[in-house]
C-alpha cells in the first residue's frame, strides 16, 4: 500500500517540478522580452508598433507579478490551474486583437497553449472543453476585431485556423489518451513488480538457513533476518559492508575468490567471524547472477559449527578409548601371564575348569552339538593330563586327593571317550 501511495504520488510532484521550471522560464522570457520592447517603443517612430509594444508589455508584466506571488507564496497549484490558462489564452487572444485578429501571425501561439495544458494537467478529461474554449475566446477575438474594422466572413484562414485548433485538441486527446492508457499499465506493472519482491522478501526473511546478496566489489547489497542475526549486527548497518571482512583467510581464500568469479560457483567450508560470536564453521553455497549489467553473487550458508565440535570430540573420545584399549590389553596380558603362573603353581583352578567342563558335557548349560562336544573331550583329556603333570611335578600327594575326588567323574568320561 505504502509503494502504491508512492508511486502514485511521485508522478504529480515530478510534473510539479516540470511546471515550476517552466514557469521560471518564460518569467525570464517576459523580463527580456519587455526590457526589448520597452527599449524598442523608446527608440521606435511608428506609433501603432509602439502601441502594440505598449499592450503586449503590459500583459506580461501584469502576467509576471501574477508569477511572483505564485512563486512566493509557494502556492504552485494555482499554475496547473484554470485561474493561469485563462491568464495565457486572455495575453494571446489580445495579442491577436492587436495585430490583426484572423490575419495575425500570433494565431499558432493557441496551438502551443493547447499543448502546454496537456502537459501541465494530462488527465485527457477536459481536454475538449479547453479546446471548445480556446476556439471560442479566438472567435470572439475575431469577431471582435471585425466589429471594429469590418465583417469577412468569407475570410478562409479563419477557419483554418479554427480547424487547426480543433485538430491539436483532438490530436493532444489521443495522444493523452495513449499517455494515459501506458501509464496504467507501467503502474499496473511496477505493483506486480512490487508485490512479487514484497513476496520474494518475506520468503527470504522467513528462510530458515542465512542468505545474502553481495556485489562484484564483495560489498553486501541486500540479506534476510537470519543473515543478519546470524552476523550479530542490523540489516542496516551490514548494508555497503565488505563480505570479504567476514570471512577468515587461511590462504585460500584469494584463490577461491578467483575461482568464484570465473565460474560463477563456489561450494565450500569456510570460517566466518560475526560481531557477536567467535568463529564460525559454514557450509557456503554461493551462485552468481546479472542484474542491470551487473554481476552479484547469492550466498546461502548453514552453520555446521556443532557439527565439528561434535566431530572432534567424537575424534577425541575415539583416540582415548584406543588409549584405554591399549592400557586394557596390557592389563590383560598382565592378567593372563599371573594366571598362566598361578596355574602353574595352584591346582584349584584346574579343578574348576575340569568341574565346569563337566557341566558343559552334561548339558546343564545348553545342548551341545557334535563338534563342540568332541572339542570339550579334547579340553578334559588336556586338563587331566594337566594334573598328572602338576601331581608329578608339584604335589603328587595333593593332586591325588583331588583326584580322588574328582576321580569317578574323570574315568566316566575317559571311558566315553574311548567308544
Amino acid at each position: 500500500m505504502t509503494g502504491d501511495l508512492k508511486n502514485k504520488n511521485e508522478g504529480p510532484r515530478s510534473r510539479m517540478t516540470v511546471v515550476v521550471g517552466v514557469e521560471w522560464t518564460m518569467l525570464m522570457l517576459r523580463y527580456v522580452l519587455y526590457v526589448f520592447m520597452a527599449a524598442f517603443t523608446v527608440t521606435s517612430d511608428v506609433s501603432d508598433l509602439s502601441r502594440i509594444l505598449l499592450i503586449a508589455g503590459g500583459s506580461a508584466l501584469a502576467h509576471n507579478i501574477f508569477a511572483h506571488a505564485v512563486l512566493y507564496l509557494r502556492a504552485y497549484y494555482l499554475f496547473v490551474s484554470p485561474i493561469n490558462y485563462f491568464i495565457y489564452l486572455g495575453r494571446f487572444c489580445l495579442l491577436i486583437a492587436v495585430t490583426g485578429g484572423a490575419a495575425s501571425p500570433f494565431s499558432p501561439f493557441l496551438l502551443f497553449l493547447l499543448i502546454a495544458y496537456h502537459v501541465y494537467i494530462p488527465s485527457g478529461m477536459n481536454s475538449f472543453r479547453a479546446t471548445f474554449v480556446v476556439c471560442a475566446f479566438y472567435a470572439f477575438t475575431v469577431l471582435l476585431v471585425w466589429a471594429i474594422a469590418g465583417m469577412d466572413w468569407m475570410y478562409l484562414p479563419l477557419y483554418l485556423n479554427l480547424g487547426y485548433i480543433a485538430f491539436c485538441g483532438w490530436l493532444m486527446y489521443m495522444m493523452t489518451r495513449v499517455v494515459i492508457q501506458l501509464n496504467h499499465e507501467a503502474l499496473r506493472q511496477s505493483v506486480a513488480l512490487q508485490s512479487s519482491e514484497s513476496t520474494l522478501r518475506a520468503i527470504l526473511d522467513h528462510a530458515a538457513h542465512p542468505i545474502l546478496v553481495f556485489d562484484e566489489h564483495n560489498t553486501i547489497t541486500d540479506l534476510n533476518d537470519s543473515a543478519a542475526a546470524f552476523l550479530g549486527a542490523p540489516r542496516e548497518r551490514l548494508i555497503r559492508k565488505s563480505f570479504q571482512s567476514y570471512i577468515f583467510d587461511d590462504g585460500s581464500l584469494h584463490d577461491s575468490l578467483e575461482e568464484l568469479q570465473e565460474s560463477g560457483v563456489l561450494d565450500r567450508e569456510m570460517l566466518l567471524i560475526p560481531h557477536d560470536r567467535g568463529e564460525r564453521n559454514v557450509e557456503m553455497h554461493i551462485h552468481s547472477f546479472l542484474k542491470d549489467s551487473r554481476r552479484f553473487y547469492v550466498v546461502l550458508f548453514h552453520d555446521i559449527t556443532e557439527q565439528r565440535e561434535l566431530e572432534e570430540t567424537s575424534q577425541m573420545a575415539k583416540a582415548r578409548l584406543e588409549e584405554a584399549n591399549r592400557e586394557l590389553q596390557h592389563v590383560v596380558a598382565l592378567r593372563v601371564e599371573f594366571y598362566a603362573n598361578v596355574a602353574n603353581r595352584l591346582r584349584s583352578p584346574l579343578s574348576s575348569m575340569l568341574g565346569f567342563t563337566e557341566m558343559l558335557l552334561e548339558e546343564q548349560l545348553g545342548e551341545l552339538n557334535d563338534e563342540q562336544r568332541r572339542a570339550l573331550h579334547s579340553c578334559r583329556r588336556s586338563i587331566t593330563r594337566i594334573f598328572d603333570l602338576i601331581e608329578d611335578a608339584f604335589a603328587p600327594d595333593a593332586f591325588a586327593k583331588i583326584r580322588e575326588a574328582t576321580g569317578k567323574t574323570v574315568v566316566g568320561r575317559d571311558e566315553s571317550d574311548t567308544h
